[in-house]
C-alpha cells in the first residue's frame, strides 16, 4: 500500500511545471543577470530590471507588475515570455530577437526600438503597443492584435500575418 501511494506522490511531483529557483531570483536582484535560467512563475514585482540581461530566461508565468513594469534596455533574446502581462511596461530599446511572446498582453506597451527579429507574437494582444522604430522581421504575427498599434518608422520584413488584427482594425491573412 506504501509503494502505491509512494508511486502516486512521485508522479503527481513530476507532473508539476517547473518553477523558479530561489537562487535565479537572487541572483538577478544582486546582479541583474540571469541568462538561461528559469524564472517560471517567480515574483518579479519591485526588483529593478532596467537593462537586466535576461537572454535565454524562461518567465512564463512570472509575475512582473505589469504597468509599471520598466524593462528599458534589457536583453530578452530567446527569452520565453510566453502569456506574460506586460501591459503598460517599458520595453524601448530591449532586445527581443527570437523572444516567445506567444499570448503576451502587450496592451499600451512602449516597444520604441525593439528588434523583434525572429519574435513568436502568436495570440498576443498588442492593442495600442507602441513600435515606433521597431525592426520586425521573420517575426509571427498570428492571430495578434495590433489594432491601434503605432508603426511609424518600424521596419517590416517578411512577418507572418495570419488573422492579424492590424493597426486601422483590418484583418489580414
Amino acid at each position: 500500500m506504501m509503494k502505491g501511494w509512494l508511486m502516486v506522490v512521485t508522479l503527481a511531483l513530476t507532473a508539476l511545471p517547473a518553477l523558479a529557483q530561489p537562487e535565479a531570483v537572487q541572483r538577478l536582484k544582486n546582479t541583474r543577470e540571469c541568462v538561461n535560467c528559469n524564472l517560471s512563475g517567480a515574483d518579479l514585482r519591485g526588483i529593478n530590471l532596467i537593462g537586466a540581461n535576461l537572454s535565454g530566461a524562461n518567465l512564463s508565468g512570472a509575475r512582473l507588475g505589469a504597468g509599471d513594469m520598466d524593462l528599458n534596455r534589457t536583453a530578452l533574446s530567446r527569452a520565453n515570455l510566453s502569456g506574460a502581462n506586460l501591459s503598460g511596461a517599458d520595453l524601448s530599446n530591449a532586445s527581443l530577437y527570437g523572444t516567445n511572446l506567444t499570448g503576451a498582453n502587450l496592451t499600451g506597451a512602449n516597444l520604441t526600438g525593439v528588434s523583434l527579429v525572429g519574435a513568436n507574437l502568436t495570440g498576443a494582444n498588442g492593442q495600442g503597443v507602441n513600435l515606433t522604430g521597431a525592426v520586425l522581421v521573420n517575426t509571427n504575427l498570428t492571430n495578434t492584435n495590433l489594432s491601434g498599434a503605432i508603426l511609424n518608422q518600424a521596419f517590416i520584413a517578411e512577418v507572418i500575418y495570419k488573422s492579424t488584427r492590424l493597426p486601422d482594425g483590418s484583418v489580414r491573412n
